[in-house]
């Protein structure tokens, strides 16, 4: 089968794909989605092709798509305006057309290509593309739009929940990562709505909790207790205060010494979080904000981990708490946040909490050191879990059985 995938690609996440002597000239494209390039990557090696269509806002906006190319795989770079809502250059924000030069561009790239289907991942601007293009076609949600919508009402959310509208009442058959995405958005279709799970990187089989944090002691001669948390973007949704909060008390009750350890582009030095938290007076001594680093960096890093905290109070399919079970890290999580108590089995592969209150969280940190063997069986069916949802050609089986019965 020859399929065709549109969705945020980073090129450095496929960038094994292609036929490439210089990767660093190679343009960014859409990073932010990793599990993009394991998707396509499990395609292709249960032998079919791709042809993958994806945004790039270093293009020179009047210039035609390009492309690079690799042993069975096309990757299309179509040019997008870098700016999502004010101005810039003379040219309004993406959203304020609904993403319309993008969307263009995109199509011109899909009409010069042959293939058997269209794979639409987020159900905005590149499901237009595919419902547009008169191809088979299926969506995959990746998000709720009218959750984000409230939780950050902004003029670029209003935008894109009314593109994601558009998308689910135009009769696209819809793939949601989890059971809550999924019945989030039932009354918007008039099909039912396939649950297929995010794809996990194969090689994270090979990656295991340290064995020097894996006993939670309270002696001080210990390494360091670290908490992990990967945010993205400092936001009401993403709830990170309760979470620092719980974090610098534990650092004045336990006796070893703790780390927090901050990840996202509003987490890096001078950035967002730490003017915030200067703002507020609120020490950074045990803080550690790491920023951005590339994803594989991340997973290694996470090797280190005592723990994952994830606040954020509404999530489709977090994959940050997929990597860190697959891993055997312990997790917290929020018990009303979305997908995430589906993703944690109801309680049995992390704990669940109320994220909105720091000292529930703190209490849930404190039963890692007071229950250890408990946490442990957590682990254990949390890593079970994760490969049994998530196996990443498992994942691409799922899709072509969804692809056959469109094509059917």
């Amino acid at each position: 089968m020859r399929i065709g995938i549109l969705g945020p690609i980073g090129t450095a996440d496929v960038q094994h794909l292609l036929d490439l002597s210089d990767t660093a000239s190679l343009s960014p494209g859409t990073p932010g989605a990793p599990f993009m390039g394991t998707l396509i990557t499990a395609f292709l090696e249960l032998g079919h092709e791709v042809v993958a269509f994806t945004s790039e806002r270093t293009l020179d906006l009047d210039s035609r798509p390009r492309h690079v190319d690799g042993p069975g795989f096309r990757l299309w770079l179509c040019p997008s305006r870098p700016n999502g809502t004010l101005p810039r250059h003379g040219r309004i924000g993406r959203v304020w057309d609904f993403f319309r030069l993008e969307r263009r561009r995109l199509a011109e790239a899909v009409a010069s290509e042959r293939v058997d289907i269209l794979h639409a991942h987020w159900i905005y601007e590149y499901a237009m593309v595919a419902i547009r293009s008169g191809l088979p076609a299926i969506a995959t949600a990746h998000d709720i739009p009218g959750e984000i919508m409230r939780f950050t009402p902004t003029p670029y959310t209003v935008g894109r929940y009314m593109m994601a509208r558009q998308v689910l009442k135009s009769g696209i058959p819809i793939t949601a990562v989890s059971g809550y995405a999924a019945k989030s958005m039932a009354d918007l279709v008039s099909r039912p709505i396939t649950i297929v799970a995010n794809p996990l990187p194969a090689w994270l089989r090979t990656l295991k909790k340290c064995e020097g944090s894996k006993n939670p002691s309270m002696e001080k001669d210990l390494p360091p207790f670290v908490i992990a948390m990967v945010m993205g973007h400092w936001n009401r949704f993403k709830n990170p205060l309760p979470a620092i909060l719980a974090f610098l008390e534990l650092e004045k009750t336990l006796s070893r010494t703790c780390e927090l350890r901050l990840y996202g582009p509003d987490f890096g030095p001078g950035g967002k979080a730490e003017r915030l938290l200067r703002a507020a007076n609120l020490p950074l001594e045990g803080i550690k904000l790491r920023g951005r680093i590339e994803h594989r960096d991340l997973l290694q890093e996470m090797q280190s981990a005592s723990l994952l905290l994830h606040p954020s109070l509404t999530e489709a399919f977090p994959m940050a708490i997929a990597e860190a079970m697959a891993i055997g890290i312990p997790i917290i999580a929020g018990r009303r946040s979305g997908g995430v108590p589906w993703l944690l089995d109801r309680g049995h592969a992390g704990q669940l909490v109320d994220v909105k209150d720091a000292k529930a969280i703190y209490r849930a940190i404190k039963r890692i050191f007071e229950h250890p063997e408990e946490i442990s069986i957590q682990c254990e069916a949390a890593r079970n879990r994760a490969w049994q949802l998530a196996d990443p050609y498992a994942t691409a089986e799922q899709y072509l059985g969804v692809y056959r019965s469109v094509l059917a």
